[in-house]
């Protein structure tokens, strides 16, 4: 029986909910597939890793298969039995890297958005083609029309640079910065700030003033979850989050100023009184059903990296 030589590891994960145990310490392989000594030098072999992490809202176990081979009879069967996808993914490119392309991963084709046109026009001379989503792109000059994050209005999960050399914003949005500040012959800075108009964020160096900027940000810290706006889990009664990330067991709120003083707008001293015990309810509500709170205050300058500091537990466990 020929096989076919993976030779990337393999790597996925297993997960459940805080309370279950999930303590993966051996691995079984079916038969068809061959598990390979992965040589370390020095004698030292190994064929998979388990690494199991006790996180806060879950367990995780995280396995490494390192040398896998499949017999290519397999392959192709369930190759014959696939409908290949429609949908494009994102090409992981590297930093720096602002010609973001996409691909069919059952196919290996690669495209870039349509709107990446003039840019690439402007700036296709002598320019180093890296990985190979990029260089078949650039081969076959392959566009289509709408895909990127832009175009779609998604929120992107690219690494473009560090969070130690950029902002938050520009590290998932770089190479649309870069594109734009290209494409319409601008500085960078007027790129950026045309990109957070668009993705409904404030301007660099601009003061965030209401709930709609603190949400749309956090939206795009978090573009694997659900970011839900004025949610009420049925256990909050007829209470509201500003902010709510079910798979984080995570809310966020912003305190107006009718949260610390009386204002005649929100009911005077009565409706202080009322707030500042629905704020006490739903504080109770939340820690007995598991849900962290983080606080914002109207007298607080709102700024990205205040967020990202309030919130980076949250954004570490799940890089």
């Amino acid at each position: 029986m020929g096989f076919l030589h993976q030779k990337d590891t393999v790597e996925f994960d297993l997960t459940s909910d805080k309370d279950t145990d999930l303590e993966v310490t051996d691995i079984n392989i079916p038969p068809f597939v061959k598990l390979n000594d992965f040589q370390y030098g020095g004698g030292i072999t190994q064929r998979y890793k388990i690494k199991n992490t006790k996180l806060k809202t879950k367990n995780k176990s995280s396995i490494r298969l390192l040398t896998v081979e499949f017999p290519q009879t397999l392959l192709i069967k369930l190759y014959s039995l696939m409908t290949p996808p429609e949908g494009l993914l994102p090409s992981k490119l590297g930093v720096w890297e602002w010609r973001q392309t996409f691909y069919n991963k059952m196919t290996g084709e690669s495209y870039f958005c349509s709107c990446f046109k003039d840019a690439l026009t402007k700036e296709y001379v002598g320019l180093v083609r890296k990985h190979a989503h990029l260089a078949n792109a650039l081969e076959n000059n392959s566009f289509k029309e709408s895909i990127c994050h832009i175009c779609t209005k998604t929120n992107s999960d690219l690494m473009y640079s560090h969070n130690m050399y950029s902002s938050s914003f520009k590290a998932r949005y770089g190479a649309y910065i870069t594109k734009h500040s290209i494409q319409e012959s601008i500085s960078e800075r007027d790129a950026e700030n045309y990109i957070r108009e668009l993705k409904g964020v404030a301007r660099i160096g601009e003061r965030w003033v209401n709930e709609t900027l603190l949400f749309n940000y956090i939206n795009l810290l978090f573009p694997q979850f659900t970011v839900q706006r004025e949610a009420s889990p049925t256990w909050l009664n007829r209470q509201r989050f500003d902010v709510y990330i079910p798979e984080l067991n995570l809310a966020i709120e912003y305190q107006g100023q009718q949260h610390y003083v009386a204002v005649d707008l929100f009911g005077g001293e009565e409706g202080l009184k009322r707030t500042k015990q629905r704020d006490k309810e739903k504080l109770q509500l939340s820690k007995i059903n598991g849900v962290d709170i983080i606080y914002f205050s109207y007298k607080e300058n709102l700024t990205e990296k205040l967020v990202q500091n309030r919130l980076k537990k949250y954004l570490k466990e799940y890089e």
